[in-house]
């Protein structure tokens, strides 16, 4: 396949859809009025040394440009912006001379002590900038493509808007802004951690205009203040902070542990050997304080004796410590007790994410006043000096856009062949004739277990699956999970393995080192049985038979039972007959598990009938760490098209095949038509020709979920009777705030009840099929409908739903070995490269007696 396969990203088709109700919605964006002339500007270097160090850190240079500028350092009458990297101005700085140097700049430090830090600044002259193919990308029938020029104008733009708030808000990334909130309005999540909302602005291009896209967002971090004081929380306030004198548990470790390692911390105690002020938690320590000793002086001492000697005696001496390991060779572990430390940076745990959901899903209503109220009182457009320094105002109110809304598909009940609308789920059962029961939670009685499995059977029964009572119900040894996995997978003639094994767990942890994870691994890479993990806590719960009810539909699913499906006349791929449907997503690991050397894992799943319900899946490590694209990904199509000659007695090949992909930035899209839908075609016509085949036609989407576009009815009699006041499902936008020459649409094809519902946003980038805009967005919004996992239309297609399950699962099905720590050594040697691959790793793949169901359901 050539190379400029990346330049042939597919253009909006010529006729504009007009299937579904037309509705008027405001959306959260505002227009730059057309005065606006995409001028010329000029972009600078700002190197900041500290008088003392060798690089200052990026808030202390982003301090240094704000004092530069409130001192007129770079001239009067000028409006530079600093978007922590670059300068970009309008006029010329410093009378127009290309370099400049300040000399002893003083910051006062942020401890409030009244102190300062000085810093020297070098002003570098870089680049004159352009604009005004921003200005083509927006237009009717234009020929600029997205591309670097496009991106960069984006950039200095984003600048101009945002540079004046975010030297006087706290900031994160260059877009977002979080205003202190009043004492008594503070928001905390289990845990201890602090919710702070905020505000988030950028430029956006539209239809024939330029936007600003305004919206509400959030951040988390940890209230300043001792870790004694935090760790009642942490441990969910089993403890009070008087009842820690008394030590912790070995589990309460545990606990303690995964929640603060890798995490930064730093000490309220100071001495000649203890000066660097920030530190990461290595592990925290099995022994107390007052047991764990070390060399101090040639003498072998505890560290709360240390601590009496040095006249700070400890409060709590049975508690553990924190750990740090050593960095050079002779050195010992450093041990810091937990009292003397405090932290800040913080990861969040399941519990957490679902209350910071809550607290901040807001209505649409609400939402819009909310960020008027950031319009009028913290951005004030009219009022920002850089905007006007290069001519850009803004309208006063919300952009308004005409939307449609589809009409959900009519489905076949499939005990029936009945055509019903989706209101309420109608079931293909399957039957359940083995199946055991293992509890993990040693707290809960057997004859707690059994009335709460009593009502699964009695869900599943009343949802029609035929089931038999499980094989065993019996305890198992959460540190020994495998022995007990293994004894629930023999069925009780010894001769048949149970279809499905039910878990029940204390706690239900998605890390990789949690007992559900090694609870997935364990039945999906070496029983090939299925497995259905709740916790224990949901039990006693009212809503026991609600989880029920949502697990029936899995469990239905993974047994190879289908709810309602669609009729095959819905499914037009413009007479191309058979099709299959793909989807594709990829876990990628955090910050701190990259530096590690954990890698990405990519999930694919692909369906195998006329009705795009039945599913199967692959998942695929990525050797190279960093890789945003899916390696190997022409070998795990073919193996679909495979399995789906197969499936339909050797006899067909797919003609068509539709590929949705998630997790992709617009500014990737070039780097996956190259890496991938490249590899794809070759992989297909290779394969296809040595079948005597002609290859299929491939249509490629990519779907996002991660922006800012937020909308509402203007009018209440169109808003979702169970939406909270949202659109309703079906309504798509494919104008205004969408380019005209690019193939993109929102759709929101769900109800959300909670909070402000959020569209996808699909983009066309390669379409052999010739869909066109009407085509494309009916039969994505169809593809919302043929879950296994619930009864209602999905936020995304179904195909995508589950391969974000499947990646996610599949990132606890492969091992690797961690990085060590960077050494520390002199300041002189040169840095170590980072690794470019995994080492040693390893991917366990799905038993053949699974392998092709919906085990990821």
């Amino acid at each position: 396949m050539s190379n400029d396969i990346k330049n042939k990203i597919a253009l909006r088709p010529k006729e504009p859809a007009i299937r579904g109700k037309p509705v008027e919605v405001i959306v959260n964006y505002v227009a730059i009025t057309k005065s606006f002339k995409y001028p010329t500007v000029h972009s600078y270097t700002l190197d900041v040394k500290p008088q003392q160090g060798k690089k200052a850190k990026r808030e202390e240079a982003e301090a240094v440009f704000y004092q530069l500028l409130n001192n007129k350092e770079f001239g009067q009458d000028v409006s530079p912006v600093y978007d922590g990297s670059m300068i970009y101005s309008f006029n010329k700085l410093c009378n127009g001379k290309d370099y400049k140097t300040f000399s002893r700049i003083n910051i006062p430090l942020p401890d409030g002590a009244g102190r300062a830090k000085s810093f020297s600044a070098v002003l570098k002259y870089n680049n004159r900038c352009e604009t005004y193919q921003m200005a083509e990308y927006v237009k009717m029938n234009s020929n600029q493509r997205w591309g670097d020029d496009i991106q960069n104008s984006l950039r200095i733009l984003n600048a101009f808007i945002n540079s004046d708030v975010r030297a006087q808000y706290l900031t994160h990334g260059r877009k977002q802004i979080f205003p202190k909130p009043d004492s008594g309005k503070r928001l905390f999540l289990p845990g201890g951690i602090e919710l702070m909302p905020g505000f988030f602005q950028s430029i956006r291009p539209g239809w024939e205009k330029l936007l600003i896209n305004i919206d509400i967002c959030a951040t988390t971090f940890y209230p300043s203040g001792p870790l004694i004081d935090l760790i009642p929380k942490i441990l969910r306030n089993i403890r009070s902070k008087d009842q820690l004198r008394r030590g912790l548990s070995s589990d309460e470790i545990v606990s303690l542990e995964n929640f603060l390692k890798d995490l930064s911390f730093t000490t309220t105690y100071r001495s000649a050997h203890n000066s660097k002020p920030k530190k990461k938690v290595s592990y925290i320590t099995k022994k107390p304080a007052q047991n764990l000793m070390f060399n101090y002086e040639g003498k072998n001492i505890s560290v709360s004796q240390y601590f009496r000697d040095s006249e700070t005696p400890l409060e709590f001496p049975l508690l553990p410590c924190v750990a740090v390991k050593a960095t050079k060779r002779g050195q010992s572990d450093a041990y810091y007790p937990l009292e003397i430390c405090q932290k800040y940076k913080v990861k969040l745990e399941l519990d957490q994410r679902k209350d910071m959901i809550k607290k901040t899903a807001i209505g649409p209503s609400d939402r819009f006043e909310r960020i008027t109220g950031a319009r009028l009182d913290i951005y004030k457009h009219s009022e920002n000096d850089a905007m006007k320094s290069i001519g850009m105002d803004v309208g006063k109110d919300y952009l308004t856009t005409t939307s449609r809304v589809l009409e959900p598909p009519p489905l076949t009940c499939t005990l029936d062949n009945k055509e019903i609308i989706p209101e309420s789920g109608s079931w293909s059962p399957a039957t359940l004739h083995s199946w055991s029961v293992v509890c993990f939670d040693v707290n809960l009685k057997k004859e707690h277990v059994e009335p709460a499995i009593k009502c699964l059977i009695e869900s599943l029964v009343e949802k029609g699956l035929r089931v038999n009572r499980p094989q065993k119900i019996m305890q198992g040894n959460p540190q020994n999970c495998k022995a007990a996995l293994t004894s629930a997978a023999v069925g009780a003639d010894s001769k048949k393995s149970p279809q499905l094994i039910v878990c029940i767990l204390a706690n239900k942890i998605n890390g990789i080192s949690g007992l559900y994870a090694e609870i997935k691994k364990i039945c999906i890479t070496e029983l090939g049985v299925h497995s259905q993990c709740f916790q224990s806590k949901e039990i006693g719960e009212s809503q026991w038979r609600s989880i029920c009810y949502n697990a029936s539909l899995k469990i239905n699913g993974k047994l190879g039972g289908t709810n309602s499906r669609l009729i095959p006349k819905q499914l037009d791929f413009k007479g191309a007959k058979p099709y299959m449907i793909i989807g594709a997503d990829v876990f990628h690991p955090s910050i701190e598990d990259k530096k590690k050397g954990r890698p990405s894992v990519a999930g694919l799943v692909a369906s195998m009938d006329q009705f795009a319900t039945k599913y199967i899946g692959r998942y695929s490590m990525n050797e190279k760490l960093k890789n945003e694209v899916i390696e190997g990904i022409g070998s795990i199509f073919i193996d679909f098209v495979k399995v789906f000659f197969e499936k339909t007695n050797n006899k067909y090949f797919p003609e068509a095949i539709l590929f949705y992909r998630d997790g992709v930035a617009e500014g990737q899209f070039e780097i996956i038509m190259e890496d991938e839908v490249s590899k794809i075609l070759d992989e297909l016509k290779i394969f296809y020709e040595s079948h005597g085949r002609k290859p299929p036609k491939l249509t490629v989407i990519i779907m996002q979920k991660r922006h800012h576009t937020r909308a509402k009815p203007k009018d209440d009699s169109n808003v979702d009777p169970k939406g909270n006041g949202n659109c309703q499902p079906g309504t798509v936008i494919d104008k205004d705030i969408v380019v005209p020459q690019y193939f993109t649409f929102y759709l929101q094809s769900h109800s959300s009840p909670l909070g402000t519902a959020r569209s996808a946003y699909y983009h066309v980038i390669y379409d052999e099929i010739g869909f066109s805009q009407d085509e494309m967005e009916t039969l994505t919004y169809k593809l919302c409908f043929s879950s296994v996992r619930c009864n209602l239309s999905l936020s995304m297609v179904t195909p995508l739903h589950y391969a974000h399950n499947l990646a996610n699962l599949a990132k606890n099905l492969v091992t690797y070995e961690e990085f060590p720590p960077k050494p520390v050594g002199r300041r002189s040697a040169p840095p170590t490269p980072a690794p470019e691959f995994v080492k040693n790793g390893k991917q366990y793949y799905a038993h053949n007696n699974i392998k092709n169901t919906l085990y990821f359901a």
